[in-house]
């Protein structure tokens, strides 16, 4: 009786010990942050409809719906194609449940041909792309990813496939998008194209570097000191305040947001465990459609915010931005 005993208490242990390693292993909280990611292989793409006067070319990809009115190369599809499919494969490599898909088959691309169309349908005036969650998909301008833009345009003279990047973040944060603060979602959305590098890679053990480069880059008119809104200030920015200083605001300041809120959501992520497990808790809770506001507080209390503002100033200072908030920290 005892020997059944002693063997009961082993294969018990046993399996708990089992369950407990395979538990562990399915846990999204003991994933490792990835450094590198970089597509296996190109993107597959298979024209679904050839198009004519009375209806669009379609194109799919393993995740995306891709309809324009015109024809697209081949070359420059499959180098769009293969960033927008690194997208949602990179996100899911997060040990974060930030991944949310449009709920419908495959997620919405619309193609327009140049500006005209592309304002016309609803897109921004000078932007290359807009993300439309009403229309759950991104609109996107061939002339900019698919085809060479045209001279005298004010657009570089190549693709920004980290702005791709971007745009294709928001789509595949989709279901959530909208109880999330605008500050975390549009962080998030850079924080991914500040570590693309080239073509659907992305080195996240080079972040420092690819921040610093990218918001550098993005206030190359201020020099040495770059002026960003305050943390207080940015997580009170709502949906319409945040659109309404994009469309009046100057051309040179539209990128500060995105700036403060790059840096806000680097300081979630890399802040230690404390603060990547609050941001997991946060993300699980807004899966469970729990009230956003309160959330938000839990992530980050506002009596904490002053005190992450001056963080943020001192640890990016030794890493090559000097910062200067326009809202004073207490």
């Amino acid at each position: 009786m005892q020997l059944f005993s002693e063997r009961q208490s082993l294969i018990s242990g046993i399996l708990f010990l089992t369950i407990t390693i395979v538990a562990a292993q399915e846990s999204p909280a003991v994933k490792r942050w990835p450094t590198i990611y970089k597509p296996k292989t190109k993107a597959k793409i298979v024209t679904l409809q050839r198009g004519d006067e009375t209806r669009p070319y379609i194109y799919h990809t393993r995740h995306f719906e891709l309809r324009s009115p015109i024809a697209l190369s081949r070359r420059h599809l499959e180098k769009f194609a293969t960033v927008a499919e690194s997208v949602p494969e990179v996100i899911s490599r997060i040990p974060l449940p930030l991944l949310g898909m449009p709920p419908s088959g495959r997620a919405k691309v619309l193609i327009f041909p140049d500006e005209d169309s592309f304002i016309k349908a609803g897109g921004v005036q000078g932007a290359a792309g807009y993300y439309s969650g009403k229309k759950a998909a991104i609109m996107l301008r061939a002339d900019t990813f698919l085809h060479p833009p045209t001279a005298g345009s004010r657009l570089p003279p190549k693709a920004d496939y980290d702005l791709l990047v971007h745009e294709f973040v928001h789509l595949c944060m989709h279901r959530n998008l909208g109880y999330l603060p605008t500050w975390f979602s549009e962080g998030v959305a850079e924080y991914f194209a500040a570590a693309h590098t080239d073509f659907g890679v992305y080195r996240f053990d080079h972040i420092l570097q690819s921040i610093r480069n990218r918001v550098k880059q993005a206030l190359a008119h201020e020099n040495n000191l770059l002026t960003l809104p305050g943390v207080v200030e940015t997580m009170a920015l709502t949906p319409k305040t945040w659109q309404n200083r994009i469309v009046h605001g100057k051309a040179v300041d539209s990128y500060r947001m995105y700036g403060s809120s790059l840096l806000i959501v680097h300081a979630l992520f890399h802040g230690g465990t404390n603060r990547r497990d609050a941001t997991r808790t946060f993300l699980q809770n807004i899966n469970a459609r729990k009230p956003a506001a309160n959330q938000v507080e839990l992530l980050i209390p506002t009596k904490e915010r002053n005190q992450l503002q001056k963080r943020i100033t001192t640890y990016w200072r030794p890493r090559g931005l000097r910062l200067k908030f326009s809202t004073a920290s207490d």
